[in-house]
């Protein structure tokens, strides 16, 4: 479309300098009928001209607004279908469809050295905090979903995992009220035990509760083997304030908006301050990277659009909304250290589903002061993703991922991972910390490592992921199911 005003451009250029030039030629004769006139030869030219414009609009304006309504036919035609076919309910319509089964699912990740740590840990009182928040929801029939992963460094696990999971346990029972499944580290086990026996040996060996995209599958799979129909993922160090949260999260889900059906939703983090905006973190060594400056570009044109659903490039694992259609089918990557929430976005539209940003969606994020060990591992692991990103995507893209993270997917990666880890570890050097600026030099490793298959290595685990879907609905989640619940 572009080109066709540029080409109309510089032909009405070339006309008015063709008018000029010729402006003060002999005059011509002209004859029409039983009219005769001289006149210049640039004003019958520019006549001629336009009385050739004026005939085609004469016929095509008619033609086109036809068209135009034949179109609308059509698309209220297939509307209408798709509701006879699928049961999809318009937004403006009442639903009369039976309550959504819906779980609410929080990741709960604690790394300590001994077991004698776990009531003191800082990770433990946020998941407790975050549970209680839920008591303020209108709504409160859900089932809670608690995703607790034991990561004990200092060893003894395998004979502390039931009593730490045991632990766990008592302090949620003593919290809340509601139905809840806890999932631990020891009942991972049983679950990889069982998938083993049904050949899902590779499946299996992708199966965790360390990684953000593995802890999020297992979530799903629960999810599915409950019969939900959504499944609402939030953080441990969040907070919800809305008690209207459950009935936003659920509202257009699976139904049409703009001619797409909403196969999940995303929404915003709120600040402490009340605000939205990521703050600035004036590292001086972020100064080529400044991810946060990309991401608040993404956030200013949602809050500036009329819509309340729009399209984002970029989901927030902490406040997401899938509907049972699109989970069933769409796993999360097991292979990408992080940013798994916008690449479901990603994978997702690839399959021609669509996940929208609810404006209305807001939960409080109450995250801890990050440490400097924190920055240090956040750009090992973006790198790491923008490079497996880059290569996943070169079949090409059904969305538009500018300006995040579509800025972190072109070539000027390279230069800007280089420098950006030279500069920080730069700033260890300026403060004698030997160690952390030799680690920040191995990240430039990561540019030069080998990676393929990032898209079919998915595609595979998704072949098994559907396959598995249908399995877990059988007696044998069952048995795994009744020692979860709380």
């Amino acid at each position: 479309m572009g080109f066709f005003y540029w080409f109309i451009a510089l032909m009405g250029i070339g006309i008015f300098i063709f008018a000029v030039q010729n402006s003060t030629g002999p005059a011509v004769g002209m004859k029409f009928l039983i009219w005769r006139f001289q006149t210049s030869l640039v004003y019958s030219l520019l006549g001629s001209i336009g009385a050739g414009i004026l005939m085609t609009l004469i016929f095509w304006i008619p033609m086109a607004i036809k068209a135009s309504i034949r179109s609308k036919k059509l698309e209220k035609q297939i509307e209408n279908l798709e509701k006879v076919l699928y049961g999809r309910a318009a937004p403006e319509e009442v639903q009369t469809q039976r309550a959504m089964k819906k779980a609410i699912i929080i990741p709960v990740y604690l790394r300590f050295n001994q077991p004698e740590e776990l009531p003191h840990l800082e990770e433990l009182r946020l998941a407790k905090r975050a549970i209680e928040s839920l008591k303020i929801l209108e709504d409160q029939d859900f089932t809670l979903i608690l995703l607790v992963c034991f990561d004990l460094t200092g060893g003894g696990e395998e004979v502390s995992l039931l009593e730490m999971d045991g632990f766990v346990r008592k302090e949620v029972h003593n919290l809340w009220e509601g139905k809840t499944i806890l999932f631990s580290s020891h009942h991972l086990k049983m679950l990889r035990r069982n998938l083993d026996q049904r050949d899902f040996r590779k499946f299996s060996s992708l199966t965790d509760l360390k990684g953000f995209s593995k802890i999020r599958n297992i979530g799903l799979l629960l999810a599915q083997a409950l019969s939900m129909d959504v499944a609402i993922f939030i953080d441990n160090d969040e907070v919800l304030e809305a008690p209207r949260y459950l009935k936003v999260a659920c509202e257009y889900l699976n139904q049409r908006w703009n001619g797409k059906v909403v196969a999940g939703k995303g929404g915003f983090y709120v600040n402490p301050d009340e605000t939205i905006l990521l703050p600035p973190r004036r590292l001086w060594w972020d100064l080529l990277w400044d991810k946060t400056k990309w991401m608040n570009r993404v956030w200013e044109r949602i809050l500036s659009s009329k819509d309340r659903l729009v399209f984002s490039p970029i989901l927030l694992g902490g406040n997401l909304v899938l509907h049972c259609d699109l989970f069933r089918s769409i796993p999360f990557d097991p292979y990408i250290p992080r940013g798994e929430d916008t690449d479901y976005l990603i994978n997702a539209s690839q399959f021609g589903l669509s996940l929208l940003f609810d404006r209305e969606l807001q939960i409080k994020h109450l995250h801890p002061e990050r440490s400097e060990t924190f920055f240090q591992e956040e750009l090992r692991g973006d790198i790491e993703r923008f490079l497996y990103e880059r290569e996943k995507v070169k079949g090409g893209l059904c969305v538009d991922l500018d300006p995040y993270p579509g800025y972190f997917l072109r070539w000027t990666l390279y230069p800007r991972a280089i420098l950006t880890s030279l500069f920080l570890s730069l700033d260890y050097l300026a403060r004698r910390e030997w160690k952390r600026a030799k680690e920040c030099l191995t990240h430039m490793s990561l540019l030069f490592q080998v990676r393929n298959g990032g898209s079919l290595n998915y595609l595979k685990f998704r072949t098994d992921w559907e396959r598995v879907m249908e399995e877990v609905q059988g007696n044998w989640m069952v048995e795994i199911l009744k020692s979860c619940w709380v």
